[in-house]
């Protein structure tokens, strides 16, 4: 149990072989670590599994009323129709680009993730906020990822 036990030798070998290009088609990057055991003895006020399947559920009914089984099989065409993005969210987008913590391709797929992620909120903006969370769950390059081509 717990972390890698590679030398630091072996995880940079390792690491290498991911390269940016096929970092950039996975659409999510999500650490997960275990909870603290404060957190898992005090459930008071956390959100029930039901409460959750029917958020799901309604995203999931907003991608079919847009003709598609998820946001991210959305044609990049119909993204600005189905998700337009407000000033701030461009702003938050052009910088990210701006500083090749996206790439062109990554662009759409955030898009499609930000999409999701208002689904989710029940919201149709398309804002900052909402844009940021896309970035952060998305795979960095291997270049700001400090992996050594």
């Amino acid at each position: 149990m717990g972390g890698c036990r590679c030398s630091d030798r072996a995880r940079a070998r390792y690491s290498r072989r991911l390269s940016g290009p096929l970092l950039d088609r996975f659409d999510l990057r999500i650490e997960v670590r275990p909870p603290p055991a404060t957190l898992l003895l005090a459930r008071d006020g956390e959100e029930s599994t039901a409460a959750v399947a029917a958020r799901v559920a309604a995203a999931r009914a907003c991608a079919r009323e847009r003709g598609v089984v998820a946001n991210a099989a959305l044609p990049s065409g119909r993204l600005d129709q189905v998700a337009p993005l407000t000033v701030e969210a461009r702003r938050v987008l052009r910088t990210a680009l701006e500083r090749n913590e996206l790439t062109a391709r990554g662009l759409d797929r955030v898009r499609r993730v930000a999409v999701t992620i208002a689904d989710l909120l029940g919201s149709e903006r398309i804002d900052g906020e909402v844009v940021r969370a896309a970035l952060a769950l998305r795979p960095r390059p291997a270049s700001v990822l400090g992996i050594a081509s």
